[in-house]
């Protein structure tokens, strides 16, 4: 019989919504921790500053290009940029979402 082991993927209340964020998904540095999975797990969050600057560019590229937009998220991991575009590009765009 084998020893159980804790799973490392578990389901995350964020402000992006509900995930499924690897618990092993964190870097320790010196000056502490960081990483999608260190910053979800301890602030319900990841870049909003960034995700609100795509957000403007996505916003730029309707309003020259009109509806349809399509925004590539490679190198998705978790799917924070991914949810993010989806949720604001309701109706009017896609995204497609990539991850090795």
């Amino acid at each position: 019989m084998t020893t159980p082991q804790p799973t490392a993927f578990v389901m995350v209340s964020t402000h992006h919504g509900p995930l499924l964020v690897n618990r092993h998904d964190y870097v320790l540095t010196a000056s502490g921790g960081g990483g999608v999975g260190y910053e979800l797990f301890n602030m319900s969050q990841f870049e909003m500053d960034e995700t609100a600057f795509m957000k403007r560019l996505l916003d730029l590229r309707r309003q020259h290009r009109g509806d349809g937009v399509v925004a590539l998220d490679v190198g998705a991991n978790i799917g924070i940029h991914t949810v993010e575009m989806a949720r604001h590009m309701h109706g009017w765009g896609s995204v497609v979402a990539i991850e090795a």
